[in-house]
């Protein structure tokens, strides 16, 4: 006598058919609203939500030292302030970027908030040369010692070949239960002429991890839910 599959399997395979399907429309018919212009920067989830700050600079005006530039695009909460430290011959280009053909800059971030932070979001997008990637790093106080953190996640957002190398990169640190609400981020140039194009900040009290899951992971999931359902069906007969 032939065995028949429990309705309450159908019911599941049905819906995780459902839930791919929805997943993949979604995926061909929307934009990925979490991308930022041609820059290719993500917009965390968690920006604009309370207990958070976000800094947006595209036009530079101090190309070294004090009093550095605060964010300048419409939207921006932080107080935040980029300073470039390294290389006095560092000049603001025409478009507002920050370029030395001879020297290598380097930066200091520095902002304060009034909560304690969970995280912090740092996006750049380069021209020319490209940073030295293992020079990124937040530095944070407590008492009188200093402590340095590497960030949990660095990430390559987009390439291109815009003189020489167009690179946007993502950085994230993970700050839950350090207790510090000011922090300041440091990073530099590999060598000389590179360009700084624009610089995102997104610092929250809360944690979670950039990018989240994607609808195409979601489509994965729906499908792989649909897979097992199938195998199971197959050994109950």
């Amino acid at each position: 006598m032939p065995m028949h599959p429990h309705p309450s399997l159908r019911i599941l395979s049905f819906a995780a058919l459902l839930a791919a399907l929805a997943a993949l429309a979604a995926l061909a018919t929307c934009p990925d609203r979490a991308r930022a212009a041609t820059n290719n920067f993500i917009v965390p989830a968690f920006r604009g939500l309370d207990q958070g700050t976000h800094g947006y600079w595209e036009s530079f005006t101090v190309p070294f030292g004090a009093p550095g530039n605060a964010p300048d695009q419409p939207g921006s909460t932080a107080s935040a302030i980029l300073t470039q430290t390294l290389s006095p011959s560092t000049f603001v280009t025409g478009t507002g970027n920050l370029y030395d053909p001879s020297g290598t800059v380097g930066f200091t971030l520095t902002h304060s908030v009034p909560f304690t932070l969970g995280t912090v979001v740092l996006q750049t997008r380069t021209l020319g040369s490209e940073w030295d990637y293992d020079s990124f790093r937040l530095t944070y106080s407590v008492g009188s010692e200093q402590h340095q953190l590497a960030p949990m996640l660095a990430m390559e957002l987009d390439r291109g070949t815009v003189l020489g190398a167009s690179v946007s990169t993502l950085h994230q640190w993970d700050l839950r239960g350090l207790d510090i609400s000011d922090y300041s981020l440091s990073f530099q140039a590999a060598g000389s002429s590179l360009s700084l194009d624009s610089v995102t900040l997104d610092a929250w009290e809360g944690f979670l991890a950039v990018p989240e899951p994607g609808l195409p992971a979601l489509a994965l999931l729906g499908a792989a839910l649909l897979a097992a359902q199938r195998l199971r069906r197959r050994r109950s007969a």
